[in-house]
């Protein structure tokens, strides 16, 4: 891929949800405390990177796209981070919203010897007034080029029925299609996305039952297209990832041999980089194949991690 021109220079994908803020703290444990049985962690390092939302726009511009992110911040120091770590990924965060009083979700992982010890989580889980939701749509439809919106739905309170109501009638009067990574809780309010990418374990929790063997990843996304009108991707872990594209069989892609270092942000990688190939010309087919390979370099990565076009292998 490294040896091509970049060939998603030209697309523009709006990412819209939760936008969070991930903090590692690195450090030694060499001892456990007097305390309390608990590992002292003396710390060596601190990183900050996009989360949740964020992630998935980072991907997006990484891997060469033109990333605009919609969210809501609190105003807070966390935002300020948060803005300034997107904007060194190259996307537009003009689409970000602070509210005075809301706190910005932070999860900060503390790591010694690169195994992770503990995870603190800053979130409010509170859902967004109409005239803030009336707010980012006029925002999202302010954008112009599109070739599709990307729902990065954490379940954090962004992502409503009547959001996504908005976004729909937005995209399918202008030609622009929706990808949606998604929470279960929330699938009745996707109808209408022109494609969806659950886990294996979102994928279990949409349909009702284990995904333990071929035949049933085969039936869950039969069923999940059926349900939902859309083209459904399940990605499988070192399974690889399995599309369902209408109008045609199962493709079964098969992940490429490689320690799993950790899969925290694959799926962000993923439906960005399935989504970019797509809406550069790619096939569905070929776009997945493409997510697939970039979500197997990103678990080679510790922590979140946006993948880069010159990683992939053409």
């Amino acid at each position: 891929m490294h040896k091509l021109q970049n060939p998603f220079s030209k697309t523009s994908i709006a990412v819209i949800g939760d936008v969070m803020l991930d903090k590692y703290i690195f450090g030694e444990v060499e001892r456990i405390s007097p305390e309390a049985p608990v590992p002292i962690t003396l710390v060596t390092g601190e990183k900050f990177v996009p989360g949740g939302a964020a992630n998935t726009a980072a991907n997006v511009a990484t891997l060469g796209g033109r990333a605009l992110l919609f969210g809501l911040t609190g105003a807070d120091e966390a935002k300020d981070v948060l803005v300034n770590e997107s904007k060194k990924f190259g996307i537009n965060v003009r689409g970000l919203r602070s509210i005075e009083g809301r706190r910005t979700t932070q999860k900060i992982r503390v790591l010694g010897q690169s195994q992770q010890l503990l995870r603190i989580d800053y979130e409010e889980l509170k859902a967004l007034e109409v005239v803030e939701q009336n707010n980012l749509v006029q925002d999202l439809k302010a954008a112009t080029s599109l070739n599709a919106v990307l729902v990065s739905d954490y379940a954090k309170g962004l992502i409503s029925e009547n959001l996504m109501k908005h976004i729909f009638e937005h995209c399918h009067k202008n030609n622009i299609l929706v990808f949606i990574d998604p929470k279960p809780d929330h699938q009745a309010w996707y109808r209408g996305a022109f494609m969806i990418t659950p886990n294996r374990k979102e994928a279990e929790a949409m349909v009702g039952y284990k995904l333990s063997s071929h035949e049933n990843v085969l039936k869950a996304g039969k069923q999940l297209q059926a349900n939902l009108g859309a083209h459904i991707l399940i990605t499988l872990g070192d399974k690889g990832m399995c599309l369902f594209e209408k109008n045609q069989e199962a493709l079964v892609i098969q992940t490429e041999a490689r320690e799993v270092y950790d899969v925290s942000g694959a799926g962000d990688t993923a439906v960005a980089a399935l989504c970019l190939g797509y809406c550069s010309g790619m096939s569905l087919r070929e776009s997945a194949v493409f997510a697939n390979k970039a979500a197997g370099i990103k678990v080679g990565k510790l922590g979140t991690a946006p993948v880069r076009l010159e990683e992939i292998p053409a």
